[in-house]
């Protein structure tokens, strides 16, 4: 199985591979996703969480290459929006957002890369709605969590954190049971993630919103 996430960050005057020690303004760096294909669906789970540059989703779908549809998750209406590549056209195309998580799917087995300037955080607005309450983030590139539930406490109205097992083509899942999280998980700067909230509320706050941090580490 390949690793779903390699941080790696260049810096502009020295290079570390796990700590940034720099103005964020002066850091450029990368990301590695690896997309996989299985005997049933290709779904993988990406972020932008670098300014790659990429405005649409046909030109994320045609960076990639081995990629036919790129999703973006709906929270109003609890569910998918999908850029499909027809050959001739991308139809349903849209736009990206830097800090934002994408499904993609895949063709064959291959390495995104996203590379860039640090970007500044989004904040999300999460939501619930009259049925589901998922919405996609990603781990700030700032974050001090090492663990699911502890960017669900952060949350605060967060009841299940969902990583994307693509090999498994399905969500494995921490919930909060009240004294203790079922299933927790590590979690790494740049991941995408589904959170289910219970409540309305925007997020990050704080130092996991500020991209000034002195140290920043995996």
């Amino acid at each position: 199985m390949k690793k779903l996430l390699v941080i790696g960050m260049v810096l502009v005057f020295a290079s570390s591979m796990f700590a940034l020690e720099s103005d964020p303004s002066e850091v450029v760096g990368y990301v590695t996703y690896g997309c996989e294909t299985t005997d049933g669906t290709d779904l993988n789970f990406i972020a932008l969480p670098m300014n790659s540059g990429y405005v649409m989703a046909s030109a994320l779908g045609d960076a990639i290459g081995a990629c036919d549809v790129v999703n973006v998750w709906d929270p109003a209406g609890q569910g998918w929006l999908s850029a499909s590549d027809l050959g001739f056209m991308w139809a349903g195309d849209f736009a990206l957002n830097a800090g934002y998580s994408y499904m993609v799917n895949v063709t064959a087995d291959t390495d995104v890369y996203i590379y860039g300037g640090m970007i500044t955080q989004p904040t999300y607005n999460l939501v619930t709605t009259d049925g589901t309450d998922l919405n996609s983030i990603m781990v700030p590139v700032t974050s001090i969590f090492g663990m699911a539930s502890e960017l669900g406490n952060d949350i605060g109205v967060c009841d299940v954190v969902n990583n994307w097992d693509a090999t498994g083509q399905g969500w494995l899942s921490a919930s909060d049971l009240g004294f203790m999280w079922a299933g927790d998980f590590a979690i790494e700067i740049g991941m995408p993630l589904m959170v289910n909230v219970t409540a309305d509320v925007t997020w990050p706050v704080g130092r996991n919103a500020n991209t000034n941090a002195n140290s920043v580490r995996k």
